[in-house]
C-alpha cells in the first residue's frame, strides 16, 4: 500500500507541483519518454493498481458485468463495487467521459485499451486466442 507523509506541503504547492506532474506525463516527450517516466515514478504495485483502476472504470462504463470484470482482471467483488459506488458518485466523470467520447474526444489509449478487452460475447477460449493474436 502506498505511503503518505502526515507532513504535506501546503495546499498551493502540492497543487502546482500536481500540475508540473501532470503536464510532464501527458505532453511531454515520445510514447517511450512517458512510459519511462513512469516506471521510474511509480513502483511495480502502483502501476498495477492504477491500470487495473482505469480498466475497472473502462469496463463498468462499457456495461461489462461485475462477474467478467473480476475475472478478466483477477480483483475481487468489493473492488468492483466500490470502483461502480465512486462512478455512481459521480468520482472519474473526465475518465468516463473519454470512455464514451467519440472522434477526437476519444483518446487513441481508449481505443488501444477497447482492443485488450474481451467483447462480451466471446467466451474464454475465444479471448485467449485473441490475446495469443495480439502477442499479449
Amino acid at each position: 500500500m502506498p505511503h503518505v507523509s502526515r507532513h504535506t506541503p501546503v495546499r498551493k504547492v502540492s497543487d502546482k507541483i500536481f500540475e508540473r506532474l501532470a503536464e510532464g506525463v501527458t505532453t511531454k516527450g515520445t510514447t517511450s519518454e512517458r512510459r519511462a517516466f513512469f516506471n521510474d515514478m511509480l513502483t511495480p504495485t502502483e502501476r498495477i493498481m492504477l491500470s487495473k483502476r482505469f480498466a475497472v472504470i473502462y469496463m463498468l462504463t462499457k456495461g461489462y458485468s461485475f462477474s467478467a470484470i473480476q475475472e478478466t482482471l483477477r480483483i475481487s467483488p468489493s473492488t468492483v463495487a466500490r470502483i461502480w459506488d465512486a462512478i455512481q458518485k459521480g468520482k472519474y466523470a473526465e475518465i468516463t467521459r473519454r470512455v464514451n467520447g467519440r472522434g477526437e474526444q476519444k483518446s487513441a489509449l481508449v481505443e488501444w485499451f477497447a482492443d485488450l478487452l474481451p467483447p462480451i460475447s466471446l467466451t474464454k477460449e475465444q479471448y485467449a486466442e485473441r490475446m495469443r493474436r495480439l502477442k499479449l
